[in-house]
């Protein structure tokens, strides 16, 4: 065998070697430059997610319930006067609630989601109900009182009712305190206005 058929060899098996090296260090420079795919978004975490779907119904839900009240025997047994504001009372809680939705809708991100989760968080139902039940019954001891000449139970029933109608479905607790506190001021002064009044025997 001549030196330059074995020179051939060599030089051969060498470039071979090399190719099996580089061959898995270009496969991994490759892999390593690839960029990685993005991490599928948790459920409920994009703008129109789970979340998004429990808050709209939460908003249905309690738009049924204001309709269902603003409809009620309850309502419609109000002094006319009376009934006229609290319905008008239910159908501002009830474009608050549609303006709710709509940005609810209209939500692009998770910010735009929760500031309407806060909003929703922060309106009831159930002040409506007292206000109904605070009128309905400060009414009825303002009748009395004016039948009995009492201008203190006058007054005080006339200040029960305009606090209930003041609280709104996303009134603080305070207002919905003073309403209550005005109608047992209004149910004290009755009871002290039947003791002066009543036979001595």
């Amino acid at each position: 065998m001549t030196r330059t058929s074995r020179a051939r060899r060599h030089a051969a098996a060498l470039v071979g070697t090399v190719a099996l090296v580089a061959g898995p260090l270009a496969t991994a420079a490759t892999a390593a430059e690839a960029p990685r795919p993005d991490k599928p978004a948790k459920a409920g975490t994009h703008a129109h997610g789970g979340g998004t779907t429990h808050l709209l119904r939460t908003v249905a839900g309690k738009d049924r319930r204001l309709a269902r009240l603003g409809t009620s025997t309850a309502v419609t047994r109000l002094d006319d006067a009376y009934e006229v504001e609290v319905v008008a009372g239910i159908e501002e809680s009830r474009a608050a609630l549609a303006a709710i939705r709509a940005a609810l809708e209209a939500a692009d991100s998770t910010l735009d989601v929760r500031a309407a989760a806060k909003d929703l968080r922060s309106f009831r139902v159930e002040n409506h109900r007292l206000v109904v039940t605070v009128v309905a019954k400060a009414d009825r001891l303002l009748d009395a009182a004016t039948l009995a000449a009492d201008t203190v139970g006058s007054t005080a029933a006339t200040t029960a009712i305009e606090a209930a109608l003041a609280v709104t479905a996303t009134s603080p607790k305070s207002d919905i305190r003073a309403a209550r506190a005005a109608l047992r001021a209004a149910e004290d002064a009755e009871t002290e206005e039947t003791e002066e009044t009543a036979p001595v025997s």
